[in-house]
């Protein structure tokens, strides 16, 4: 999950009201606040595991091996894009 996209889930709840309704103020992902201060995340477990898979593929090092090698493929032409090959066979 991109970071733009994580944010663009983001609620925000007052400290009161996750008191008095927790179940209903805390879903997907919400930043709880006392006034302007940000107390802390709350993240739904679904969430919570895509952040975790994101974490996890972005320290295994094969993968960002072969990312580097595909991006530098890319640049080189000598790989196409799906955007590339979506326009040129008209897809």
């Amino acid at each position: 999950m991109k970071t733009y996209q994580l944010l663009t889930k983001e609620r925000v709840a007052s400290i009161r009201e996750v008191q008095k309704n927790p179940s209903q103020a805390l879903r997907g992902v919400t930043r709880v606040m006392r006034g302007s201060e940000t107390l802390g995340f709350f993240f739904s477990n679904e969430e919570f595991n895509e952040i975790l898979e994101d974490l996890e593929a972005a320290a295994c090092v094969d993968l960002r091996s072969r990312v580097r090698i595909t991006r530098a493929g890319l640049k080189k032409t000598a790989l196409r894009s799906v955007e590339q090959l979506s326009a040129r066979y008209e897809l």
